[in-house]
């Protein structure tokens, strides 16, 4: 398994990542162009605070104001592109999921399994593993990218000791997290399984419906139907809570820790100027729920990962 993981032209995760390539590089430069235009701020601020500056302060402003509309401007694009590439990916997967159930249907002829996994894949496994797989693979490099540059400003501001401070929050985080990521990947194995029965389950309906219409007997078939519906919604239901449960944690999380930070920077343990205040608190203002959606990403990819499986028999995928 080891060596599969390591061997691109087996392993479905590595290639699937490896497909999307210019979303993850137009998503990461985003947040390579946030670090630079902190930087670029935080030297505008430095520059304030200086008691020996004696320029226009109103320059300063507007140089601040334009950072914050390219940032602006440019992220928002940067990913724009970044997920509609992701879409059209997705677009192009359905074309070849509908090419290949088309070229083998002669073979396969009267195969009803066939036919509800194919619906299974055009409307479920696509949008899941672009939702939960795609978009989460190329949000958390980018994430990762603002993280760490973020992280090595702040060791350079305050040392590691802000780092060991935040440390018994990141661990409890991580924790609650694997537990969370566990049980998404559960529940993903059994929406794909729920969905071709509820699939199956509409076919059926729709085929006799005619007939008990005509009978005027329609208890037992919709008492059928709600038999295999019922179950799979509340799969679904369980699935958002899960997901939510997540969130919920990240953002207790970053909320102790900004408090810590912000504790920390007040007590002036670090002996920081006031531009560099400033300039931590910028940073952990974007870096902590970077951090933090990150985790919930990273926990996000276990219910996209069985989609990317079931897509992965698809040829040339």
């Amino acid at each position: 398994m080891v060596n599969n993981f390591f061997n691109l032209k087996e392993n479905i995760y590595l290639n699937r990542i490896f497909s999307i390539r210019s979303s993850i590089y137009a998503y990461s430069l985003s947040s390579f162009l946030d670090i630079i235009l902190i930087l670029l701020i935080s030297e505008i601020f430095r520059k304030i605070t200086d008691t020996n500056f004696d320029g226009s302060i109103y320059l300063l402003i507007l140089q601040c104001l334009l950072f914050v509309i390219i940032r602006t401007f440019f992220v928002f694009c940067l990913r724009r592109y970044s997920f509609n590439k992701i879409f059209r990916k997705k677009f192009k997967d359905e074309e070849l999921i509908s090419k290949e159930f088309i070229d083998n249907r002669i073979n396969d002829l009267g195969k009803q399994n066939d036919v509800d996994l194919f619906k299974e894949k055009l409307i479920n496994s696509c949008n899941l593993a672009a939702v939960n797989f795609d978009i989460p693979v190329a949000s958390i490099c980018a994430e990762i990218i603002f993280a760490l540059g973020g992280l090595i400003i702040l060791l350079k501001i305050f040392g590691f000791k802000i780092f060991f401070y935040n440390l018994p929050i990141l661990i409890l985080l991580l924790v609650c997290s694997k537990l969370i990521s566990n049980k998404l990947r559960k529940l993903g194995n059994i929406i794909l399984l729920s969905t071709e029965k509820r699939l199956k389950s509409i076919d059926n309906v729709s085929e006799i419906s005619y007939e008990i219409s005509a009978l005027n007997e329609s208890t037992r078939l919709v008492s059928y139907f709600s038999k295999i519906n019922n179950p799979h919604n509340k799969i679904m239901s369980q699935q958002i809570i899960t997901s939510n449960m997540n969130q919920i944690y990240t953002e207790s999380s970053a909320f102790i820790m900004i408090l810590i930070s912000l504790v920390f920077i007040n007590l002036n343990t670090a002996e920081t100027s006031l531009t560099n205040s400033v300039t931590s608190l910028a940073i952990l203002s974007r870096m902590i729920p970077s951090f933090t959606r990150s985790i919930a990403f990273i926990t996000q990819l276990q219910f996209g990962a069985p989609c990317v499986r079931r897509l992965a028999v698809i040829k040339k995928f």
